[in-house]
């Protein structure tokens, strides 16, 4: 092998593993637009007794809901988990939307 491929076949491998971290992530994920889907379809920001979520507390709940998708764990095998959401439903929807689409 020449001195050139040699120094340039580290390069070629380090951009195909860098290729296929980048197409391995997510293709759309927009938690600006997941809090829109959210309140534009009558989210309440309430927990099940009657406490304030936060914001960053649900756009983590998306995530989590898209992960669990990703390992094949449906929205309703996921639901009973989460009492303390009333509106998990929604959430997982605005998250299927928004945050993971084709998960």
């Amino acid at each position: 092998m020449s001195l050139v491929a040699r120094s340039v076949a580290p390069l070629i491998a380090a951009a195909v593993a860098a290729g296929t971290l980048l197409g391995a992530a997510p293709a759309h994920a927009d938690d600006a637009g997941f809090m829109k889907y959210l309140n534009s379809h009558g989210y309440t920001a309430r927990y099940a007794g009657d406490e304030p979520i936060s914001e960053p507390s649900v756009r983590a709940l998306g995530h989590m809901i898209c992960e669990n998708l990703r390992v094949g764990r449906s929205v309703e095998v996921q639901q009973p988990n989460y009492p303390a959401w009333p509106q998990f439903l929604l959430i997982a929807e605005a998250a299927r939307q928004e945050i993971c689409p084709g998960a």
